[in-house]
């Protein structure tokens, strides 16, 4: 909660601000820039008095990945003690950056613990499968505490994609489509922009902008979400992980009262169809032909369907509903 982020770590603190506001006491390490002996040492005895003062009985949630040793530290601590431990999965690192050895030690990470929040169905599939024995409640929709964008957009061909630039290399060959789908152009917005990005007739980069205010600043008629290093599939290590993975965006694309054009192989493109709030796209060659094929109400529809999630997006219920389907199971 205490930096600011310009794409989807924003997550993390919305789900902070979620458990806070149910009753959870945040656990600060202190001197959280510090790096001296005298810090590290003051980090590690308030570790200790810490894993002492929390009683057996409670029960603790954390985010993982967790990057830092002496949170690793405190929560090997914490699961010995016989503390109840639940592990929300944010990202797994293993599958995303396709590191066979790293996806190994957080197996066996997983594998001590029992309570677990995930993603999406699909990632609750696979910590069934991988790791057998666990109890896991879906959040489906990441937390965002911004107001809803209640505004009636019109259908267009103007794509919207919003997030960490630097890491959606597919984005520079947007100028593929031009050819089999002159029509559709792209506002892109996030930073580290390439060259290669921007320089495309078919894009236009808009910059970067604070996350709770993007989306008012979101123009055009549909949320992209897509990953990899293709705009045929998507591809590489990233493209496989979208299977697991419920992207920030998603939750930003709704809260923007924007419909969603989503990869057919995403873990959350059954969300999409599910709730009539999108469509999906085996290749980015096809958006030009699913755009015309919604007609003005349906459109309209998709926007009317997505309120009721922006208004649960927006006030962290999906998160509070997941936390309590796992207390009651404790």
């Amino acid at each position: 909660m205490h930096n600011e982020y310009l794409h989807g770590g924003v997550t993390n603190v919305d789900a902070e601000k979620t458990l806070f506001a149910g009753g959870f006491e945040p656990v600060l390490f202190p001197y959280q820039q510090d790096f001296s002996i005298k810090a590290k040492l003051g980090r590690m005895s308030f570790l200790l008095k810490k894993v002492m003062a929390i009683k057996r009985g409670a029960v603790v949630v954390f985010l993982s990945p967790f990057y830092a040793r002496m949170d690793k530290l405190f929560i090997q601590l914490l699961r010995m003690k016989g503390i109840t431990l639940v592990c929300y999965i944010v990202d797994i690192d293993g599958i995303k950056d396709g590191n066979d050895d790293l996806l190994k030690e957080e197996i066996a990470f997983f594998r001590q613990l029992k309570y677990f929040i995930v993603l999406n169905d699909s990632m609750k599939n696979w910590l069934a499968e991988t790791v057998p024995g666990t109890i896991s409640a879906p959040v489906y929709f990441h937390t965002f505490f911004t107001r809803p964008v209640i505004q009636q957009r019109q259908r267009s061909f103007e794509v919207v994609f919003a997030g960490n630039l630097a890491k959606s290399p597919f984005l520079e060959h947007l100028h593929l489509l031009t050819q089999t789908s002159p029509d559709v152009h792209f506002n892109v917005y996030g930073p580290d922009p390439t060259p290669s990005l921007i320089n495309q007739e078919n894009v236009t980069y808009c910059g970067v902008q604070k996350p709770y205010d993007l989306p008012n600043k979101l123009s055009g008629s549909f949320g992209l979400i897509w990953e990899g290093n293709s705009i045929e599939k998507p591809e590489g290590s990233i493209g496989h992980y979208i299977q697991y993975i419920t992207h920030h965006k998603l939750s930003l694309y709704i809260v923007s009262g924007l419909p969603i054009i989503i990869a057919a192989t995403a873990g959350t493109a059954p969300l999409v169809e599910k709730y009539k709030i999108g469509v999906t796209v085996k290749s980015l060659f096809e958006i030009e032909e699913k755009i015309r094929s919604i007609s003005d109400e349906d459109f309209y529809q998709m926007q009317i369907n997505m309120q009721p999630i922006a208004e649960k997006i927006s006030n962290g219920s999906y998160l509070t509903n997941a936390i309590n389907e796992i207390m009651e199971q404790l």
